[in-house]
Order: C-alpha cells, then structure tokens, then sequence
C-alpha cells in the first residue's frame, strides 16, 4: 500500500494551513454594519419661534419619531418643555415651538426611540444644544433695583456710588448709603408737594424745587435747601403763582452752587440763583407761551437754555413747542427759531459747554448751539427711534424729556423718556426708554435694563437721571421705578438673562 512520505505531508498541512489563514480574512467589499444617526441641520442659534430641523442618514417610522416622548425640547432657563409641532419631511425630523420663545433661551433637544423604515433604532439617546437670536436691543448692562416707593419719583441724586437721594413727587425723601441696596425714608413734610429734581452738593447740601403750602397763598412754588443731608429743608425763595418744573445745579470748586429753575408763572418763567451771593434772576413770563418744562445750566455756567409749549393765545390749539437761549448763563434769554410745527418740548439739557438737546413729543430732538442759535435735527439715521404703525394698527410712539452727559467723558451721553404703544380700542401703554451716545451725541443707540419684560423693555416712563461718571449712572420713573448702571462695560446678555414677559 502507497503512503506519502514525510516530507509530501508536510507540504500537505502547510497548504491547508494557508488554505484556513486566507479563509479567515475580511472581504474588503462588505459594507460597515450599518448605525441609524441623526445631525442637527439647523443653526445653532435659531430666532424666537424659528424651527429646529434633524436629518438622519436613513428614511424614519414615522410613528416613531412623531412620538412626542422621541423628540423633546426643553428650555434650560426654566427647566420646562417647550410645546411645540412635530412634521417629518422625508429623512428630516422638524420642531417648531408653538409660540415665541424669549431672546437667549437655551434649549437642548433629546432624540431617542426613533426607528428607520427597517426598524432600525438609534443606538443611544442624541442631545443637542442651541439657543434662541439675540434681543434687538444688545446693550442690557442696567439693572432694576428694589425701590422704597412706589409713587412717581421725579428726583435722584448721588454724591458717590454709595451715598444717594430720591424723591417722590408727593414730597418724600429716601435716603442710601449702600449703594441703592437699601432705601431709609428720610423726610415728609405735609406742606410740600410737587417736588421735583433733588440735587445734592455735598453730604449735607441738598436742594430741591416743589410747590409749598402757605395760607393765604394760591399755587406758590419755591427753591428748597437742607443743610442736614436731607432730614430737613429751609426756604431760598418762593413765588405765588408759580409752578417749578426742572431744577439744574452746578457745583463749583470752593464756592456754593449756582442754578437755573424752569417752570411758569402765569406763562413760561426761568430763575437763576447763585447761592454765593444770595443773587436771583427771572426770566419772564413770557406772554406768547403757555408753560415751562424744563430749564438747563451749561457745565460751565456759561449758557443756559428754557423751553416749554406756546400757541397763538394761551390755552388754545395749536400748542407747539418754544425755547429761549442764554449766553450769560441765565440771566438774560432770546427766542430759539424752532422750525415750523415743532411739538411740545418736555425738556432739555446740555451735553457739552455751548451744545444742548431740546426734546419733545414725537421723536422730537434737536441740537442747539446755544452761542449760535443754529439748530441741527436728529432723526432714524442717528439713532433716534420714530413712529411706527404696523399692520394690526398698533402706533408706537416716542417723547424725551432729559438729556444728559458724562462729566469724566463728553462722548458719552444719554436721553431718557418714554414709548406710548396706542392700540386701537385700548387704553394707551406706556414705557421709558434710554438711549446712548458714544460720539458726543451724534448717534444713539438704545439700552435694555436686565430683570424686567419683553426683554428689558418693559420699565415704567423714565423722569430724572444722575450721572456720576461713565460707570455709575441711576434713573428714576414712574411706579417708584429705579435702576442703575455700574460698569460702561456694553453687555450683551448671556443664556437666560432676560426673562418672558409683555
């Protein structure tokens, strides 16, 4: 019987061995197994009710991914599920929130459970973050603070960041030496009224206008000093009848103060007091005007400005705005020629030695240089917010009453005052505003305040402000309304910052 020698069997069981090698190697033609993903086509950051689209890599059940407990949204600034619709486009799975979520929400969007036409499943729940657009207005470096009062303040004054007054209208005082963290009442007198513009000199020198009480007497206002740090106030001077809208004060190196009042008589009437010399001018009235509103002093008391509303005879229609200039810081004045139809003017104010805002109704804001006489308008290219109407009716409109200046910066400048929102059928709405300057007012931009509505633009109309520097500004408003700024750091609003709201 043949039998293969040694050697050929050796040959023999190298050969399978090669045989069973090759046999144990991938095909490099099979395809990988297949995993069903998915990849957020959206942008990361999506308006307020923009919608969010995930594209998988395989046609979807739709039973599947339509589950509601498949597809979550939620909202990470409060913790709670965003409602919203779910469609599938062929391999696309999209989420629109059923209503308009707030600027800056994150949101992460879970997708789990979902299974491809071959029931095919992902292979682990998918997490995506993203957030919702920036708010229209980026600049939210104010914040709310706790008020003592929930009257119209109409007067706030600081002597340093720490060391600050506001007033009511009624006549009440606050008083912080925390910074605006708390408020102390600190005076109320019952025959003072219609105070406004507390200015403070030093830690004791404060004065204050507001009408005064006096038997015998009909609508006297007056020009109030307190030499205590507010706790109580003297007299400088009274007129009957008078009415005294805006008090302007400016301090001055080692002598006291001297200031510009405006307000009314029987018509638009300015004072001067220099408290050094115990020195008061007037000012009218002015026979062809109605009423003051507001009166300003130059930051070097050089110039001064006074305006109010006229018409052709007093009380009646058309009422149109009026101002008057001084070159002798408010001793003397002459006619502003406003042009043609110029609204109420509500207030002024300078924002540097010879330049000053007259400001009004309807957008109204107009520079003048107070040595010239020139005027120059401010309109939608600078930065000034106009009437607008939209499709449902609804007119937004605008009106400023303060303009005021950085005394360590004379770029940087603010206007304050209030939007009036008119819906047909409806009660007027009404909201402050502030807008900002960085080119010495020139061009504005508007600021949001954090820790209110409608992405902090819903705080009340806004009446006085205080300006310590370029850090440190307060304004006061309506409903005891008061916020401050520490930092000229612009703000951008973080996630979460501003909250819902209308």
């Amino acid at each position: 019987m043949w039998r293969p020698s040694l050697r050929c069997c050796a040959y023999v069981a190298a050969g399978a061995a090669m045989l069973l090698s090759g046999a144990c190697d991938k095909d490099p033609s099979t395809a990988p197994a297949f995993s069903l993903s998915a990849t957020l086509v959206s942008d990361s950051v999506i308006p307020r009710q923009g919608s969010i689209r995930i594209v998988f890599n395989s046609q979807l059940d739709s039973s599947s991914v339509l589950n509601a407990s498949n597809f979550t949204v939620t909202n990470n600034c409060t913790g709670l599920p965003v409602a919203g619709s779910l469609r599938l486009v062929g391999d696309t799975v999209i989420f629109t929130p059923t209503d308009a979520l707030p600027f800056l929400t994150a949101l992460t969007v879970r997708v789990q459970g979902v299974l491809d036409v071959n029931q095919r499943a992902l292979p682990q729940p998918i997490l995506f973050k993203i957030r919702t657009e920036n708010p229209p207005v980026s600049d939210i470096s104010w914040q709310a603070i706790t008020s003592p009062s929930g009257e119209l303040l109409t007067g706030v004054t600081f002597i340093n960041e720490n060391l600050g007054w506001i007033n009511t209208q009624s006549g009440a005082i606050y008083r912080t030496t925390d910074g605006g963290a708390t408020f102390a009442a600190e005076f109320k007198r019952a025959d003072i009224s219609s105070m406004q513009n507390l200015r403070a000199v030093s830690q004791d020198s404060l004065y204050v206008v507001a009408a005064l009480s006096i038997p015998g007497s009909l609508a006297t206002a007056g020009l109030l000093r307190s030499v205590d740090g507010g706790l109580t106030f003297q007299t400088v001077f009274s007129q009957s009848p008078a009415t005294m809208k805006t008090l302007s004060l400016r301090k001055r190196p080692a002598l006291a103060p001297e200031m510009v009042i405006g307000g009314s008589t029987s018509q638009l009437t300015a004072w001067r007091y220099d408290q050094q010399i115990d020195s008061l001018a007037q000012f009218g009235p002015v026979a062809t005007s109605d009423f003051g509103t507001g009166a300003d002093l130059s930051p070097n008391g050089a110039n001064a400005v006074v305006v109010g509303d006229s018409s052709t005879a007093p009380g009646q229609r058309p009422i149109l705005g009026t101002a008057y200039r001084s070159v002798d810081g408010g001793r003397s004045y002459v006619a502003v020629g406003l042009p043609a139809s110029t609204p109420v003017l509500n207030g002024t104010g300078f924002i540097s030695a010879t330049d000053a805002f007259l400001l009004g109704d309807t957008s109204t804001v107009l520079r003048l240089n107070v040595t010239s006489g020139a005027l120059t308008a401010l309109g939608p290219n600078n930065g000034i917010p106009q009437t607008t109407r939209d499709a449902s009716g609804v007119t937004t409109f605008y009106t400023f009453r303060k303009a005021i200046v950085a005394p360590d910066d004379p770029t940087v400048a603010w206007i304050i005052g209030a939007a009036i929102i008119r819906a047909p059928g409806q009660a007027d709405v009404t909201r402050g505003i502030i807008l900002i300057s960085r080119d010495g007012g020139q061009h504005f931009s508007r600021q949001a305040i954090q820790g209110v509505g409608d992405n902090g633009l819903n705080f009340p109309p806004l009446v006085d402000m205080t300006v310590l520097s370029k850090n440190f500004q307060v304004v006061v408003g309506a409903n005891g309304f008061v916020a401050m700024r520490k930092s000229d750091t612009v703000n951008l609003g973080g996630v979460c910052s501003l909250p819902a709201g209308t």
